[in-house]
C-alpha cells in the first residue's frame, strides 16, 4: 500500500447537508489526520486517524448492542403473545365444558 506523504484531496460521491450548506463531501487525507468539508465551503472538520478508528469501533459495538436488544425484545414479545394465546385457549376450553 502506498504511504501518504503529502495531502491527497478527493471528492466523494456522498451528498451531505449542514444547515444551509449542502454538497458533495470532500476528503483530504494528510499523513497524520484527515479533513472533511462540503464542496464549495471553507469550513473544515479535522480528525486524527486514531480517533476516527476508535469512533468507528464504538459505532459498530453500539449497533451490535442495539441489534441484540431489538432481537431480545422481539423474542420477549413473541413469548408474551404465546402465553396470551395459551391462556385464552385454556379459558375457551373451560367455558365450553370440554375440560377433563
Amino acid at each position: 500500500m502506498t504511504p501518504i506523504t503529502k495531502p491527497v484531496r478527493r471528492r466523494s460521491s456522498t451528498f451531505v447537508k449542514d444547515g444551509p450548506r449542502k454538497g458533495d463531501l470532500v476528503v483530504i487525507l494528510h499523513p497524520t489526520f484527515l479533513t472533511l468539508r462540503i464542496a464549495g465551503s471553507r469550513r473544515e472538520e479535522t480528525v486524527d486517524y486514531e480517533s476516527a478508528f476508535f469512533h468507528a469501533i464504538k459505532s459498530r459495538v453500539f449497533r451490535e448492542k442495539m441489534t441484540k436488544a431489538k432481537e431480545r425484545k422481539e423474542k420477549q414479545e413473541r413469548a408474551a403473545a404465546t402465553r396470551r394465546f395459551l391462556s385464552m385457549s385454556k379459558r375457551a376450553v373451560k367455558k365450553s365444558g370440554l375440560a377433563a
